[in-house]
């Protein structure tokens, strides 16, 4: 039995975390979140959503059963566990079942803000000028250490995310928009494969914010016609869209952005994006990468990764290179 504690808030500096003590094997563990001090009156110690859909992945993949002491949003636990558990389990046959004890509540945090997440890359630059000129156009950027900077060497790995911060702050002020960067010590708890669990990742970020974000876009990797859900499936971004319906809550709409949209036509519409020809960051930055300068400043497109020289390939076929 895992048994999760109630979160709570520790303030350093500039930055604020909220924790989650839990124990496992006979040791407490302590998942954390930490954000920039200005944002942490848009958390929230009444709900442990955030925690509750990484910790209960961590659970099936151990083979224990649960225990939450603080609420989780009723919508949320009936979407993880009776739409999205038995998809992993699809995909994942060594996913056990266990028994998940949380009581839950309808909260109504009343959220305004519209977000999504800028990595500078063609999905998520996409992303985000597709919402402009819509009904729901994008008010906050986000970029969380989920675990796309590479989880072998975490301390490397937080380096690398933290340069991209600096990358993408650039952005953020070019087009005038706040930036909310989130670490987390998520790869090293959950310690998993980072392509079979991103989106879950990710999205446990947006979780934490339930009194700013009403509406969350999520980049599509693949248009909705490459939707698929078998044991061959290594890559969750052929079920982003399940996962995104399965995680929201009675305050947060989470929306699939570019579900209709290859990437030639991703990188059309943001090659006359202004901020894009100025900040396009595609290159692999991960400890993986054998061609990335991790030295710099400020982390640059290494031009020889397979991801940059597709891009290079489409921007030229465009005439936009």
């Amino acid at each position: 039995m895992i048994n999760v504690q109630k979160p709570y808030i520790e303030t350093q500096d500039n930055h604020t975390r909220i924790c989650c003590d839990f124990q496992l094997n006979d040791g407490v563990k302590t998942l954390w979140y930490e954000i920039d001090k200005d944002y942490t009156e848009y958390l929230s110690l009444d709900s442990c959503d955030a925690f509750f859909t990484i910790l209960t992945l961590l659970a099936s993949i151990k083979g224990h059963d649960i225990f939450f002491e603080a609420p989780v949003s009723k919508r949320l636990y009936y979407g993880f566990l009776d739409i999205l558990m038995p998809t992993l389990r699809i995909v994942n046959p060594d996913l056990m079942h266990i028994k998940v004890n949380a009581h839950t509540k309808e909260f109504d945090f009343e959220p305004k803000a519209i977000g999504t997440a800028l990595s500078l890359g063609v999905d998520s630059f996409h992303a985000l000028v597709s919402s402009m000129n819509t009904d729901y156009p994008v008010t906050h950027l986000t970029l969380f250490n989920s675990g796309a900077f590479g989880h072998e060497e975490h301390t490397v790995a937080r380096e690398l995310f933290k340069k991209t911060i600096q990358r993408v702050a650039l952005a953020a002020k070019e087009m005038d928009l706040p930036l909310i960067a989130v670490d987390s010590n998520m790869s090293e708890i959950l310690d998993i494969s980072f392509v079979q669990t991103h989106s879950i990742r990710n999205l446990s970020f947006t979780l934490l914010f339930p009194k700013l974000f009403k509406i969350f876009f999520y980049a599509s990797g693949y248009p909705v016609n490459k939707f698929k859900i078998n044991p061959e499936v290594v890559d969750a971004t052929h079920y982003d869209l399940l996962v995104a319906k399965a995680l929201c809550t009675e305050n947060l709409e989470i929306m699939i952005a570019g579900l209709y949209d290859n990437r030639i036509d991703k990188i059309l519409t943001i090659s006359s994006f202004i901020p894009s020809t100025h900040h396009l960051n595609v290159c692999i930055l991960a400890d993986s990468n054998q061609f990335l300068d991790s030295s710099e400043s400020l982390l640059k497109n290494c031009s020889r990764c397979f991801k940059c020289v597709k891009t290079m390939t489409a921007l030229d076929a465009l005439d936009a290179l």
